[in-house]
């Protein structure tokens, strides 16, 4: 329901052959905080899936149509559909800041005011594209980057030289003012088509603001006359425009003479931009030769539509075609909406360990309860915001920062302090702009270490495998250890002053956290703990009203029983004991194939990974066991649905989501004790061996490669406990609840 007193708004989108676009637009209007508005979407002579889109929107927004390619016609037919006292255009390759109509609103707030617009970031979503905007009768915009002083009163007076404009794109206008001067005038085809409409406005006697906040991304994806480069290939609405808004505008304060010199400037300033980009290869002759011959026809067609009336529309035109006002149905959660913010160095699509995928499985689940999610990653190119499945991602470049004064941490290793530091610095940001509830930061590598000193924001630690606990198992970061090595040891301080100085921790389980208590000398506040089992997507496809039933898997190949293991092959994950287990079991059956993927680039301390020393050792073993390497998760999903069994020997796992992968596709699993107890009880989806057994390995494996029917029960019970316990939604439920209690909480006082 809208606040009383705030006005009803109408957002209209406008759009042609952008059906992927568009789709994620009107995602991310289903985030916006504000509770009284409606979408229109105008959709212009698509050729593309526009109409498919549209379709699985029905009922939820007002659909228009506009039969020709012409931006300001499009949206006169939205003001025409539009019920709200306010319309706000946004285009179909931008999306809003969750507090974009929330903003624009507050511009309304005195009478005068008939328009008002905000901050736009560029096609980066990190950089601005323009904060404010400004405009001459002559058809001349400039943008300000950044904060400036607000000139809108100032320059809000009938036939003023020059005045506040609003950026397309993030642009919105009390309806009764659009009426009152017919809308948007159709003969701005494409360009200055706002501009002008401001123009209008201020001659009427109101005011034009732009305010500071209200921001919009704008992705400014190619179209007709703009390449993939976003170089401009089709200048003709463009010098048309231009010329007719001198025409029409520009002589009530200029000379005729100022009109037409402005208009060659503006030829020669086109000519230039056609020089360079002819010149860079990114146009062609062919490009330059039509602009010669748009100037022109462009001139010739903007004098003679500056001879005859504008092409705006009555107002009885209008309200013929208003709709009833169609309140926008959102996304919000049961409880308070949460604003978090989680650190990793990895997230998808680039390839990711169990800590990305984590992040990635509980950032979505959160967002597809309806709260404001970001995740803050590591960038190889530039800075960049994006809204991925619901997630606003920011991806950035780390940057050289002095290092940490605190001495404890004097041995941190300095591209781990700079990485911290930079994501540090745009959860700084961020939060200045819409105040986050906390952070979440990995234990790994301490990412969240600067964010930690600060305390600025409360911070949670997410605790996964610690440095302490490989180094155990792991003779490289053993030995390492034990030699003094300097990074390894400014590794574990870092560690240690996170567990010791963070406001919280969440845990897949009491086990991770007693142990890293036990291993760095902490104590946690029982009262900060949040238990979270991890929970991954369902990839397994099971059949609807099926629960606990096998899923949809690949047919299973006749004869063999096939046993898959997925993992790095490192002494943690236990892969020396499932290859001397491997001999063993086919020594006594040969119905048995072993499959063996993951990373194999790991040497097992004689120089050798443990792959090669395997296949040297076993040449007559090669048709029953394929190493694969590292496979994607197509490739890895693949093995999942073809597997009989899954084993998971792990020395030291604080969760284990391969098995639960496993589980998921209804493969029972063979796990060691005391790391996977959270997950599977033995014979309950699968049996449990102490690590480092091979006898106990081997034997779990004959006894489930002997019996085709114990191996389907196990599985069945094995995709039972997955769908109660460790899907997404359970994931995220428990975070939920986890969040909404600490943060309900005074801030900790940490040692």
């Amino acid at each position: 329901m809208t606040p009383p007193g705030a006005p009803r708004v109408s957002v209209v989108v406008n759009t042609l052959d952008r059906a992927a676009s568009l789709a994620l637009t009107l995602e991310a209007l289903g985030r916006l905080d504000y509770p009284g508005f409606e979408v229109v979407v105008v959709n212009g002579p698509s050729t593309d899936d526009t109409d498919e889109v549209l379709e699985r929107w029905r009922g939820r927004i007002k659909v228009g149509r506009c039969p020709d390619r012409n931006l300001s016609q499009s949206r006169n037919v939205g003001i025409a559909l539009a019920a709200g006292e306010v319309v706000a255009f946004i285009d179909d390759d931008a999306y809003p800041d969750p507090a974009w109509l929330d903003r624009l609103v507050e511009a309304y707030d005195d009478p005068e005011v008939a328009g008002g617009g905000g901050p736009v970031y560029d096609h980066t979503g990190h950089e601005i594209q323009c904060w404010v905007s400004f405009a001459d009768r002559l058809g001349h915009v400039w943008h300000n980057k950044q904060r400036d002083v607000d000139r809108s009163a100032l320059l809000a007076f009938p036939l003023s030289r020059e005045f506040v404009t609003l950026i397309g794109t993030n642009s919105s206008f009390r309806r009764d003012a659009l009426l009152e001067v017919g809308g948007f005038d159709e003969d701005f085809v494409y360009y200055l088509d706002e501009t002008e409409l401001c123009c209008r406005l201020i001659d009427r006697g109101y005011v034009i603001r732009n305010l500071d906040d209200g921001f919009v991304y704008h992705k400014f994806l190619p179209n007709d006359i703009r390449e993939d480069n976003r170089v401009f290939k089709d200048s003709y609405q463009i010098l048309k425009s231009r010329f007719l808004m001198a025409l029409r505008h520009g002589t009530h304060n200029h000379s005729f003479l100022e009109v037409a010199e402005s208009m060659v400037t503006a030829v020669d300033t086109l000519r230039g931009h056609y020089d360079e980009h002819v010149a860079s290869g990114d146009l062609v002759e062919e490009d330059r030769a039509k602009f010669e011959q748009d100037c022109h026809l462009a001139a010739d067609d903007a004098l003679e539509c500056a001879l005859r009336p504008p092409r705006t529309r009555p107002a009885a035109w209008f309200g013929a075609r208003r709709a009833p006002f169609l309140p926008f149905a959102t996304l919000r959660p049961a409880g308070r909406r949460l604003h978090l913010c989680f650190l990793s160095a990895e997230y998808p699509p680039d390839p990711v360990n169990g800590i990305g995928r984590q992040i990635h499985a509980l950032a979505t689940g959160l967002a597809a309860s309806g709260h404001h999610v970001r995740v803050l990653t590591r960038s190889a190119t530039h800075d960049r915001v994006d809204l991925e499945e619901g997630v606003w991602v920011h991806r950035l470049v780390p940057r050289p920062h002095a290092a940490p004064e605190e001495p404890a941490l004097a041995s941190l290793p300095a591209h781990l302090w700079d990485h911290s530091a930079t994501l540090h610095d745009e959860l700084v940001r961020i939060h200045t702009h819409r105040p986050v509830d906390l952070v979440q930061v990995p234990n790994w590598d301490s990412e969240g270490i600067a964010s930690v000193l600060d305390g600025r924001v409360r911070t949670v630690v997410f605790l996964h495998t610690p440095l302490r606990s490989v180094a155990a198992v792991d003779e490289r970061f053993g030995v390492a250890l034990e030699g003094g090595d300097p990074d390894l040891l400014g590794l574990l301080a870092g560690e240690r002053y996170v567990y010791q100085h963070s406001d919280g921790v969440v845990a897949c389980g009491r086990r991770i956290v007693a142990d890293v208590e036990r291993a760095y000398d902490v104590r946690f506040d029982p009262a900060r703990i949040g238990i979270v089992p991890h929970g991954l997507p369902d990839v397994a496809l099971v059949p609807t009203g099926a629960p606990g039933g096998a899923p949809a898997r690949a047919q299973r190949r006749p004869g063999r029983v096939r046993v898959l293991f997925a993992g790095r092959l490192e002494p943690r994950k236990g892969i020396d004991t499932v290859l001397a287990a491997i001999p063993r079991c086919l020594e006594r059956t040969g119905d048995v194939v072993f499959t063996i993927a993951g990373d194999d680039s790991f040497e097992d301390g004689s120089g050798a990974t443990y792959r090669r020393r395997f296949e040297a050792a076993n040449p007559d073993l090669a048709g029953q066991v394929v190493f694969t390497g590292r496979v994607d998760d197509d490739a890895l999903r693949a093995l999942y649905a073809d597997a009989d069994v899954f084993v998971a020997p792990s020395r030291f796992e604080s969760f284990g989501l391969t098995v639960i992968e496993a589980m998921m596709f209804a493969v029972p699993v063979i796990v060691t004790s005391g790391f996977m107890v959270d997950l599977v009880e033995d014979g309950d989806g699968g049996i449990v061996v102490e690590p480092g057994d091979v006898d106990g390995l081997a034997a779990a494996l004959l006894r489930l490669v002997a019996s085709d029917e114990e191996r389907r029960a196990m599985g069945r019970r094995a995709r039972a406990r997955y769908e109660a316990c460790f899907t997404v939604d359970a994931m995220a439920s428990a975070a939920e609840a986890f969040y909404e209690a600490l943060t309900a909480q005074p801030a900790a006082e940490t040692a």
